[in-house]
Parts: structure tokens; sequence; C-alpha cells
């Protein structure tokens, strides 16, 4: 069932204006309209528009200048920074009226906040009349300062920042002015220089400011009632100068410097001084006063006085004057700080009421009747700024949509508001009043449920800030409370998903997203595998493992507030190439070179896949790419491959854990003095990894130099000449493959020939064969040649005439294959140019550049065949390549 509207009148505040002015209300007259400034709908706002609600003004001084007399000029919250100088003025009976807050209703976070520019003042109101400025945080250098004015009201304004000078100055001969009921917290005070006259301050908090709460010199006519100065750092009330007829009444003015202020070395300060010149013409009563130890709360005619008593004794002064020490409630931004407690009795029902100034406390509350406390100076206002009442803390608040669980949608939208609260009086139940944020008229119920429906959108950014407070039989009121609405422009709901694999083998990740008018809700995504997960359709991530790789349906269902969208999308289950080629199994890494840069790539045979070439960490790389002249690879046993580079006649290397794919810095072999030197620069280089043991080989010269590194004992050895040790003949090319313990180190003689030195390291010798001395060479002169083993057998692939051969040793049986016509079996690419070798288990992976592009193809020893060359660079988009190096890892 729909909940009906609930309408009411807002309540004016009463006024006592004994002869001075009395602030202008809120409600324009029945001709005047309404000029809203809202900064926060930056897609509409307009300083050359109209001031509606649609198509406000941009700026507070666009509107200004606007202004005429019976209008008021609603700012909306928001930040704005400027400097406002108000030059427009109304009449007595059309004053201009400046509205934040709403006041009354709203906590002092909801106040829009005008900041002026460095070394200015926020608001300037100079040589008008009749304008009110109410409901406003001004934080600037100078607060706001008002200027040879009359009839200005300044009312339940917070001031927030004011450096080293006044938050609010009233100068240049004013006049009828009123400073009501608002908030000057930890910034310094009100001052009213020489000149002003009939000046009203009444009802106003000085909380902890870090100069005199108020300080007036020179100004006639001034009346300061129902005040509260707590904890300021130079006294609360200074009538100092020819001040005639200054009244001081039901203020609260006690304590001196508080510990946690920056106020410096502060001498002893009264909290009321009244010059000698003023004294003879001032009325003191009423107050509530206390001052430190050692503090006399009185100065009067430049006497001072320690007590209330010694002071309506030497003055006739102050008979009514309480010296109390007060207590206080909390305190936070949105709340004021000197609220009083039922503790302070004495300051409770007993101000004076035919004290001029307007007739409700700081928060709007009007005077309300405390049944335990007896009426004394015939009133039941309470002292100070604010009224003490038997509603206990906020307003109970809940803001749904009518017919959604949030209050979020499209426009129109409606709301259902939730109200109750506390009265610890047991005084009879009262009203709300509550406003919607939109512009609208604050509604005044008695039901405990109302309605309201927006027709106009939130900016993207923005929320309606819902405000309500509970009113009690006898006036007295809770603290605001506050609820945010968004309302949405109307647009379809929109939802999707995104599936990445982000995990060997089969994990994806699902990004959700989803936007609506209205509040987005918990919706599901359906992985297709029988699994279900909850998610959040707004925005969400989730994660989901599948057992098998293959096209599953995933159904992701979306859900707002009103409704709900499906989102399917069927997804191949694969793993990622460069995923893949870390993951254990059937897999090379390849190091390779392009004409400028330093590349690496690896296949992963089970899962048939090749990564694509990517740059080879630079992390302290001292050699340019481009010097690169030879690269070899090789995998030791811990799982890290080691990527041996010859560049600028050294020789470097650089890791890489297959765990995580990690990089190492890049480090130089040929360092560490002249016993790692070689003896000239290497024309190539090739390694060989035996357990965690890497052998690194260098051709110097024809020559062939090797260096090892133990990483069981974190030791490299230094060069050692192969050459001399074995007996190899002078060398051109150089291969290298290891067989369990023992170092096959193949070489192609400077006389076309092909040589074996075999290193045992259970025995500790080496040997050299010729094999083609056995089995003879290849068609044509070799070129290129790679080594590799398969169990006891020992591999040389060589590219002779234009075309690859094969043949193998096998040093179990003690014999050699003939050299076999690779070419023929697998298919003619055209001229070898670079040749390496990878053996798995009981295959021989073949890997070829011609010319330039990379070629791979198998040899299956227990099947006895072999695969045709696949073209791995058009596979991968691979670069033109002129280095090659393969290990299997």
């Amino acid at each position: 069932m729909r909940l009906r509207h609930a309408f009411g009148l807002t309540v004016a505040a009463a006024v006592a204006a004994l002869g001075l002015p009395a602030p202008a209300t809120a409600a324009p007259t029945a001709t005047a309209t309404t000029l809203h400034v809202n900064n926060q709908l930056s897609f509409a706002c307009s300083d050359r528009g109209s001031g509606t609600v649609a198509q406000p003004f941009c700026t507070i001084s666009a509107a200004a200048d606007a202004a005429q007399p019976g209008q008021t000029v609603r700012v909306w919250p928001g930040d704005y920074p400027e400097q406002v100088r108000i030059a427009r003025s109304g009449t007595p009976e059309k004053p201009i009226t400046f509205l934040g807050g709403p006041v009354d209703t709203a906590p002092f976070s909801t106040m829009p906040v005008v900041r002026g520019p460095a070394g200015l003042a926020a608001f300037v109101l100079d040589g008008v009349h009749d304008v009110t400025l109410r409901g406003f945080r001004s934080f600037a250098t100078h607060g706001v300062q008002v200027l040879g004015s009359s009839r200005v009201v300044l009312d339940q304004n917070r001031y927030d920042y004011s450096g080293y000078h006044e938050s609010l100055l009233v100068s240049g001969a004013s006049e009828h002015i009123t400073v009501s009921r608002n908030s000057f917290n930890q910034v310094n005070g009100l001052v009213v220089d020489g000149g002003a006259h009939d000046i009203l301050v009444t009802g106003n908090d000085f909380s902890r400011t870090e100069s005199t709460g108020l300080t007036a010199t020179g100004a006639a006519d001034l009346a300061v009632t129902n005040n509260t100065f707590a904890l300021s750092c130079f006294g609360g009330i200074l009538v100092d100068g020819d001040s005639p007829r200054a009244v001081v009444k039901n203020n609260i003015a006690v304590d001196g410097t508080p510990a946690g202020l920056f106020c410096g070395p502060v001498p002893a300060q009264a909290q009321i001084s009244v010059s000698a010149q003023a004294a003879p013409t001032a009325s003191v009563d009423y107050n509530v006063v206390h001052a430190r130890p050692g503090t006399r709360p009185y100065t009067w005619a430049g006497t001072g006085h320690a007590s209330p008593a010694a002071f309506a004794a030497a003055t006739a002064q102050g008979g009514h004057d309480l010296d109390l020490a007060i207590d206080f409630s909390g305190s936070t931004l949105d709340r004021p700080l000197n609220r009083l407690t039922p503790a302070a009795a004495g300051a409770i029902d007993s101000a004076d009421p035919t004290a001029p100034g307007v007739g409700t406390d700081l928060s709007g509350q009007p005077a309300v009747d405390h049944p335990q406390v007896a009426n004394t100076g015939g009133s039941t206002r309470d002292r100070g700024a604010h009224e003490l009442s038997g509603m206990s803390g906020p307003t109970h608040l809940d803001v749904n949509g009518a017919d959604v669980i949030t209050p979020t949608g499209p426009t129109p939208f409606t709301v259902a508001v939730r109200l109750g609260f506390l009265n610890t009086w047991g005084t009879a139940p009262g009203s709300y009043l509550v406003d919607f944020g939109d512009g609208s008229e604050p509604v005044r119920t008695t039901d405990d449920i109302v309605e309201h429906t927006y027709t106009l959108a939130n900016s993207w950014s923005q929320y309606f800030t819902v405000t309500a407070t509970a009113v009690d039989a006898t006036g007295g009121r809770t603290e605001p409370a506050t609820g945010s609405v968004r309302v949405n422009p109307a647009f379809p709901m929109f939802a999707n998903f995104t599936a990445t694999n982000v995990a060997w083998p089969y994990t994806y990740r699902f990004d959700i997203t989803g936007s609506s008018p209205w509040a987005m809700a918990n919706g599901t995504i359906d992985f297709g595998d029988g699994d279900v997960a909850g998610v959040y359709s707004g925005g969400d991530q989730v994660s989901h493992s599948y057992a098998t790789p293959g096209t599953y349906t995933v159904t992701y269902t979306a859900r707002d507030q009103a409704g709900q969208q499906i989102v399917r999308r069927d997804i191949q289950v694969t793993v990622t190439p460069s995923i893949a080629v870390l993951k254990p199994g059937e897999r090379v890494q390849v190091l390779a070179a392009a004409q400028s840069s330093l590349l690496n790539s690896g296949a992963h045979y089970g899962y048939g896949l090749w990564a694509p070439f990517t740059p080879v960490a630079a992390t302290g790389r001292p050699f340019a790419e481009s010097a690169v002249t030879s690269t070899a690879v090789g995998t030791t046993t811990d799982g890290v491959v080691h990527n041996v580079v010859a560049a600028g006649g050294q020789v470097y290397i650089a890791d890489r854990r297959m765990s995580d794919g990690s990089w190492s810095n890049w480090g130089e072999v040929t360092s560490a003095g002249a016993a790692r030197a070689l003896p000239g620069p290497p024309s190539q280089i090739a390694v060989v990894a035996m357990g965690r043991k890497l052998h690194v080989l260098a051709l110097v010269g024809g020559r062939v130099l090797q260096a090892t590194a133990d990483w069981n004992t974190g030791a490299w050895s230094t060069w050692g000449d192969l050459t001399a040790a074995t007996g190899l003949r002078a060398a051109s090319r150089i291969t290298a493959a290891a067989n369990g313990n023992s170092l096959h180190v193949v070489a192609l003689g400077t006389d076309g020939r092909i040589y074996d030195a075999d290193g045992n390291y259970d025995r500790g010798t080496w040997t050299v064969g010729d094999p083609t001395s056995v089995i003879g060479l290849p068609g044509g002169p070799v070129t290129q040649l790679s080594a590799s083993s398969t169990g006891s057998t020992l591999h040389i692939v060589a590219a002779a005439g234009g075309r690859l051969y094969q043949a193998s040793g096998d040093f179990a049986a003690g014999r050699w294959s003939g050299w076999g016509d690779l070419t023929a079996a697998v298919g003619d690419i055209g001229t070898v140019e670079r040749v390496a070798t990878a053996a798995i288990g009981n295959k021989l992976h073949v890997y070829a550049l011609a010319p330039h592009f990379l070629y791979d193809a198998t040899g299956d020893y227990d099947r006895g065949t072999w695969s045709g060359w696949g073209n791995v660079s058009a596979a991968v988009s691979g670069p033109s390549l002129t280095e090659l190096a393969v290990t299997a890892s």
C-alpha cells in the first residue's frame, strides 16, 4: 500500500525586538521569487541563466548581482571558491535573503562553504541595507565583513577559518545589525568597530576562540545577550572605548585559556570587561561567569572583581550573575560544543525575559520549561546560546524508496522517510520538520512516515540530503538527523563482464560491471561447469578454476532493485601461451637476437603453444643490445634458465626463474680481474648445464675456453683452455651437450672436420675423437652445427651445402650412425643461417633460422618419425632474428 503525503508549514522564530531589528524570515513574500545557486550541477548551471532549480547559477556572486528586493538567493550545498560582494539592497518590507543551510533542520556539514581568496573575505556587504545572510560556512582569511551597512541580519552561520584576523567584522558606521545564532568554533571572534551603533549580538556560540570572543570599541547601543563564550584565549566579552548604553545579559562566559589551543603565553583575562567610558550607562546582569584560579572574571572601568558578589557590591551590576564551573556536552563539527547539561541547574530557566534577542536558541529551539528545575527571573529561557530540553539525541531517520529498499532511483523518484525520537522528560509528542534538500518547502508532520517525490535528478557526484528535527509539545527539539537520496536520470540498465586467463592452467578472473538508475543488487554468475557464485552487480571481481579446457556457457545475472538483466557469454577455456611456457612439462626456452634487440620466447609442446617474443629484462644490463654477437642458454636442475651473451668482447649472464618468470640482474662472467679475463673477444659462446653447474664455453681465436659456475657453492672457476688440455684442433664453431656427468664439446675445425671432446667428470678425464673419420662429412662444407643428447646418444645436426644433416653417436653401444638427410625428412626451408637443438625425453627438437625466420621440427625416436617444419615466426608474429639459442627447461 502506498503512503499518503504529509504536508505542513515551517515554524518561524519568535523575536523580541525591543527597538532592535528582527532577523528576516526565510519565507519570501507572495510576489517574491527564489534564485538558485548550485555549482554541483556543473552540466546545467549557468551564470547567465535564470536561476531556476533546473538551471541554477554557478556562483553566488552572479545571483547576488541579479537579486531584487523580496527575492531569496537559495545556495545549495557545495564548495564555492569566491569572494561574494553583496552590492544590492532590499527594503524593510522586502529584504534580499541569502539562504544556505537549510537552517534549523540541518547540521553544519550540509551548509554551503564559501572560500574567499587568500587574504580576502568570503562575504563583503558594503553600503547595503535590508539584507539577510543565513546558513553559510565562511572559510576565508577575514570571514565576513559588514561595512557601512544597515538593517543587515547575519543568522545561523558558521565561521571556520580566519587566520590572525576577525571572523566577523562590523564597521564603518554600520547600524541596526543583528548577529544571531552563529557559531565561532576555534577561530577568531567578532569585532565591532567605532561608529557602529544599534548592534544586537544574540544566541551565538563562541567556542575556543583564539582571540576575545567579542570585541566592541566605540559602539553605541550594543546588546550582547544569550551568547555562550567558552574557553577563549583572551576572554569572552570586551566592551571598550566610548560605547554607551551597552547591554550584557543572559550570557555564559566561562574559563580561560584551554589546553590544546595555540594561544601561547596569554596573561589572565576577564570574561566580561567594560571600559571606564562605557561603564556609566552599561547594564550587566543574568550572566554566568567562571574563571581559572587566580583570574578575576570581571573588569569594570579598569578594576578587576573576583566574583559576582564582589562585582555586584562594588558596581550595583550583576545582581543575578552566577559563578558556575559549567561542564558542557561533547562536540563534533555537526553539533555545537557548548550545549548545557542538566548539572548546570543555575543556568537553566533563569534568563532575563526582557533582554533583547531572538526567541530561539542557536539551533532554533524556543524556551523550554525544565520540569525538575524551578524558574527564576520570571523566565523559562536558559542562559547562554543553547536551550536544554528533554529531547534526547538526534531524530531517528531512515530513508528508503517508497517501492524499493534503497534511497536510489530514477526521476521521478518517491522516497519514504521513517521518523522517531526519544524524550527523557516524558513531554507529550509534537511533530517533525523534514527538509528534503531539493528546494521544496520543508514539511511539518505528526506522522512517523512521510513520502516525498523528487522530480529533479542529482548530478553524478551528489546526493540530496534529507534532514529532520523532532519537536515535542513544549517546543523542545532534537538535534538534526540526516539521510541521503540519490536521484538519477532515467536510463536503461547496463551489465557486462570480461573473462581473463590469470593463472595456469585454467583459472579465469571475471570482472563484473553494471549500472542502473536504481541501486544495484547482488547477482550471480554461473560458470557453466556446475559452479555458481554470488557477485555484486554494480562492480565485482571473482576467480574460477576450470578442471579441463573447453567451451563453457557463462551466465551472468545482474540485478538492481527494480528488475534484472541477464548477460550470457560463451568463453573458450584455454591456457595463455605466456603462462604455459613457464609451467612444467615438455617445454623449451629461446634466447634470440634481432638487429638491435635481445628477445626471449618459449614453447610448451604439451599445450602445443609458443609464447610471443618479448624483450629480455634489462635490469642492470651494461651492454647495448645491438652489440650482441652470440647467444647461449642452459637450464640447471633448480629450474633456473641461464641466459648468456657475448657483447663488446665480454660475456654476460642473467637468470630467469621458471617458477614465476622473474629475472635477475645482468652480471659479467668476464669481470673479477685478470683471473677471469679472456685472452680476446669471443667469436662464439655455448653453455651446458649439468645438475646445478653451468659450463660456459667461449671460442677465442680458434681456441675453446671454459668457465664453470657452481650454484651449490656460489662460485665461478677461472677460464680454462680446453684446446690446450684436450688437444682439440683449431675451431671455427662450437656446440656442446651433456650426457649424465659427461660434457661433450663438438667443434667444427678450421680444416672443415668435426671433432668431439668428451669430458668425464666422474673420472676426471678428457678424450678427443674425430667422428668424421668414421662417418665422413655431410654433402658440402659445414657452416652450422648443434649438439644435444637423448639418453646415451649424442645427436649432431649440421648445415652443409644448403641442407641439414643429422648423425648420432651411441656411447653405450660404441658406434656412430651415418649422416641422414634431415632436409629430405622434414622439408626444405632454404639456406639455414643458424641451427639449435634441444632434447626432451627421447625427442629431438631442431630449430633453424632460414632466412632470419624461426622454424621447428621434432624427431620422435620412440616412434621413429619426424614432423615437418613449423613456421614459429609466422605463428607468433616474430621478428627477423640474427642469433639463436635454445634450452630444454
